[in-house]
């Protein structure tokens, strides 16, 4: 069986750290490259480690030479601090990355959107997340696999009080998230990152979109 390759954006977040633990410890792949501004407190024989500037990553096409790309890019507009660079962090570098994943042929580029993405959406971040999935899919990618997760469970560097506060609420009353809410139940990152690795050693051709609750329910 052919061994793979992989690179990973992302890698310092949230499902990003996730999906590079796994494909570290998967016996189905022989390297991992993770594109990153400083280097990551991590050893491994597989890992390679890239350091890259974003807003220029056709300097650094030859690394796309890899079977499969998993795109964890993502920011918060209170991070990026203007709606400008929350813009050029989610749409132009996810983009960008897309298109030097099809020159170089690559098999597989799995994305994570989030749940509501929609370029007609009245908030800004889920129009965002609408434009790219568009324009993803205007590309001629091989296999294009897009993850929608609601919120996402997990530890994180940075305290988001918003979400500790979902948290809370889901962990007190689950109940309240079922029937027509049942898709915006939280949902572990670590469980998103194992079914972008399935996804990608299933070598699906065309464009395939994960919405939460399918993730959740799948084995």
């Amino acid at each position: 069986m052919e061994k793979r390759t992989a690179l990973v954006l992302g890698a310092s977040g949230l499902v990003g750290q996730e999906v590079t633990r796994l494909l570290l410890a998967s016996s189905r792949y022989q390297s991992v490259t993770v594109l990153v501004r400083k280097k990551l407190d991590w050893k491994h024989e597989k890992l390679r480690q890239q350091l890259v500037d974003f807003a220029a990553l056709e300097q650094y096409e030859s690394v796309f030479s890899v079977h499969d790309v998993y795109s964890c890019l993502g920011t918060t507009i209170k991070k990026a601090k203007t709606k400008e660079n929350f813009w050029k962090v989610d749409y132009e570098y996810t983009m960008s990355a897309a298109r030097l994943s099809q020159q170089k042929g690559v098999h597989n580029f799995l994305t994570v959107s989030s749940i509501g993405a929609n370029p007609r959406s009245i908030f800004f971040y889920s129009q965002v997340k609408g434009r790219v999935e568009e324009d993803l899919k205007k590309l001629s990618l091989q296999g294009l696999h897009i993850f929608r997760p609601s919120l996402l469970l997990g530890e994180r560097e940075e305290v988001r009080l918003g979400e500790r506060v979902a948290e809370k609420f889901f962990g007190i009353m689950p109940f309240l998230f079922t029937g027509p809410l049942h898709k915006y139940r939280p949902i572990a990152a670590e469980q998103v990152a194992k079914e972008m690795c399935k996804a990608a050693l299933r070598d699906m051709r065309g464009v395939h979109i994960y919405e939460s609750n399918d993730i959740a329910n799948m084995q």
